[in-house]
């Protein structure tokens, strides 16, 4: 028998085999668009400047983890964030730096809040965060708070926000209340800051989140 006979058939395997193999972000990634009740006032990404061009140009032939939200994390930006700054150019500016400086995707949070307790749509839910500090972020649904609250407070506006966002994820995923942590306690860091943190250890955010789903 020839030694070419089977070619058809190895080919068949490797042209099948290839097709099964994780793709570059352009080729397989879809993006997740989550379906926000219109109560939830949270400001998508086509409506702040996000691109998705950006996004695929940024991770050019990398590929990404696997990602299923089981956890929802909160961070805080770490600066100081004065009253009159236009969180809309910050946003633009700061996914800018992400991509040039960092070499990340994009944004590191999922979510951002401003100072007037505004929600915005910012890295898709299902392409994992980035962190600079040592702990693995697959799995995590990454909020952040502007502003640095080791020095600034957290205004009602924004905890009502954070709440209501927590809240809403930890219901499209299943996620346990239990899940719901700062980012201080998967590694050592002062985020989100112990003014914002505190809403964590005396267990407002986790009660008012499990009202909620209890709902």
């Amino acid at each position: 028998m020839s030694r070419f006979h089977h070619f058809p058939f190895v080919a068949f395997f490797l042209l099948l085999t290839a097709s099964c193999a994780k793709k570059p972000l352009e080729e397989s990634s879809e993006i997740l668009h989550l379906n926000y009740p219109k109560e939830l006032g949270v400001v998508q990404r086509d409506k702040w400047g996000w691109s998705k061009t950006r996004l695929v140009e940024q991770a050019g032939d990398r590929t990404l983890p696997d990602h299923s939200i089981n956890k929802i994390t909160i961070h805080h930006g770490g600066e100081d964030f004065p009253a009159d700054k236009d969180p809309v150019k910050y946003l633009q500016t700061f996914q800018a730096w992400c991509r040039v400086e960092k070499k990340w995707i994009d944004i590191p949070y999922h979510f951002m809040i401003d100072l007037k307790g505004t929600m915005y749509e910012t890295r898709p839910i299902n392409l994992p965060g980035d962190t600079n500090t040592g702990y693995d972020v697959q799995g995590h649904a990454l909020i952040c708070v502007m502003g640095n609250y080791e020095n600034q407070i957290v205004s009602q506006q924004q905890l009502i926000s954070l709440i209501n966002l927590t809240a809403f994820l930890a219901r499209r995923f299943s996620v346990s209340v239990d899940s719901i942590k700062g980012h201080k306690d998967y590694t050592e860091t002062l985020c989100p800051g112990k003014d914002l943190y505190r809403y964590l250890l005396d267990g407002t955010i986790v009660n008012a989140v499990r009202e909620k789903l209890e709902r």
